[in-house]
């Protein structure tokens, strides 16, 4: 591809054209009041209150044995700022990146920072005063109109730390480079001059020798975006392949042959009225694709289909001994979840959304047969799907993942669970939080000495503050060996990576 077709695709903001100079809500904000009012009945739904318009720091009450191997910090990323100018978002994830490391130091102490990422869009409504531009799943009133994705980058889905800092990282355009100790914005990161502008996902797989592989998409465009960088972290290769009703697909997964992606029936309508999420079209009639793409040199070397289904989050894919593809997944029928449940939270309703949760898939792909098989492994509801770093791309012994019993509803209707899947075995272990706290994420992590642990945060909603909790990878159903409790509360978040000291 030539530098003016790669500049014509970074500027596209295709999705979001048609928003430009429409009127939305009225002045006057009833979900604002429509939260407030059921916030008081449902305490729980602080977690999707926000947070405040401001710098957050402490030192953390530490409880239990802080495992003395475990030294360096967890950075998160989420989705923080949902109201402004008395105007709040209609879907939680339109919230401007909140950014969060939580410091693991000698001693046991863990100290706390978060602050909001000051993009471009975010410096521009905080001098007007309100909100001024489009987002995925809302519509301010008067918005004015954009010239290319990064005029509406949240920078609020996950984070990546590098050797110059730690990148937030949004789902169509550019990740934003931040300072890794005081985490303060230092803008947009161009890779290089051709690839200024272009869609870097949130979910960048980091090989263990080093080296990194992520993507990108333009829905309007139909086009897939490669990105591959060596160890060094330059850029090395960056490819755009035409991709007929891409959709918007949000993972993606790594093997020592191939680059995978799953492409649900989720297309986006060229025109149509209110937000970029009331013109999603979900299709159960059509398949899901999978794309396998060669490393070598990012051509497709086959497409495979799957009945129609909504895929978040991969786990981790591998090829075994006979050079078939293995990879597991929370599966969900469709994506309710992200089109119906998070817009209704931000309103205040906390309808039952088990029907359309994921649950634990697994899948086999075999290239010379040119199939792709799939596979209930357990009627759990599951999310957040994570291994230790040093298995991507290769064989992976567990898993950590978020989940719930598919018959017991907890008090906040949310995941309850940290668990852990023995891949080999297929046994679960797991511990079931308070009912009166919602766990994040939960990531596996290696100690200094190879120990294994899991850390996690949670909100608990009762005490009004959040927690970072440390389990044994080898022995979760212990409960945590250590906690450590922050003087305030943080809205939920999304993604965070654990950079040793």
């Amino acid at each position: 591809m030539q530098r003016r077709d790669f500049l014509q695709l970074a500027l596209t903001a295709a999705a979001f054209a048609p928003l430009a100079g429409r009127v939305g809500a009225g002045v006057s904000d009833p979900w604002s009041a429509a939260f407030a009012a059921a916030l008081e009945e449902r305490p729980w739904l602080l977690g999707y209150l926000g947070c405040e318009d401001r710098d957050y720091s402490a030192t953390a009450e530490v409880e239990g044995a802080w495992p003395s191997a475990l030294a360096g910090r967890l950075y998160r990323n989420g989705p923080g700022l949902q109201e402004l100018g008395g105007w709040r978002y209609r879907h939680f994830f339109d919230g401007d990146g909140l950014i969060q490391a939580w410091h693991f130091e000698g001693g046991g102490q863990v100290r706390h920072k978060a602050r909001l990422v000051a993009t471009r869009k975010l410096d521009r409504e905080r001098a007007a005063g309100r909100r001024l531009l489009p987002a995925f799943g809302s519509l301010p009133p008067s918005v004015e109109g954009v010239t290319g994705a990064d005029d509406l980058n949240v920078a609020n889905i996950s984070v990546l730390p590098r050797k110059e800092g730690l990148l937030a990282l949004w789902e169509a355009g550019s990740p934003w480079a931040l300072d890794g100790e005081t985490l303060a914005a230092r803008g947009p990161v161009t890779f290089s001059p051709e690839t200024r502008g272009l869609p870097f996902s949130a979910h960048p797989r980091l090989e263990p020798d080093g080296q990194l592989w992520n993507f990108g998409y333009v829905t309007g465009a139909d086009k897939l975006v490669l990105w591959h960088f060596g160890a060094d972290e330059q850029l090395r290769r960056c490819v755009v392949r035409d991709v007929p009703r891409i959709g918007i697909p949000h993972d993606f997964m790594v093997t020592a042959r191939y680059l995978l992606l799953v492409l649900p029936p989720l297309a986006v309508a060229a025109d149509g009225e209110g937000a970029l999420i009331d013109r999603l079209q979900w299709d159960p009639q059509r398949a899901t694709r999978v794309l396998v793409i060669r490393k070598s040199d990012l051509e497709v070397a086959a497409e495979l289909e799957l009945p129609a289904q909504w895929i978040f989050h991969h786990a981790n894919a591998f090829e075994d001994g006979a050079g078939v593809i293995r990879f597991e997944s929370a599966r969900a029928p469709d994506p309710g979840l992200m089109t119906q449940h998070f817009r209704d939270l931000m309103r205040g309703v906390d309808a039952d959304a088990t029907a359309a949760s994921s649950r634990w898939y697994r899948y086999r792909i075999d290239l010379a047969a040119g199939t792709v098989r799939e596979e209930s492994l357990d009627d759990r509801l599951v999310e957040f799907p994570a291994i230790l770093p040093r298995h991507v791309g290769s064989r992976h012994p567990e898993v950590v993942l978020l989940g719930r019993d598919a018959d017991r509803m907890a008090p906040h209707r949310g995941l309850d669970q940290v668990c852990v899947v023995d891949t080999g075995g297929g046994t679960w272990s797991g511990w079931r939080y308070p009912d009166t706290q919602l766990p994040e994420e939960h990531l596996p992590v290696e100690g200094a000495d190879g120990s294994r642990w899991i850390v996690g945060t949670a909100l608990d909603w009762s005490a009004g503050r959040s927690l970072l909790n440390v389990f044994r990878l080898d022995d979760v159903a212990a409960g945590p060996v250590a906690s450590a409790r922050l003087p305030y509360a943080l809205p939920l978040g999304l993604h965070g990576r654990f950079l040793a000291a």
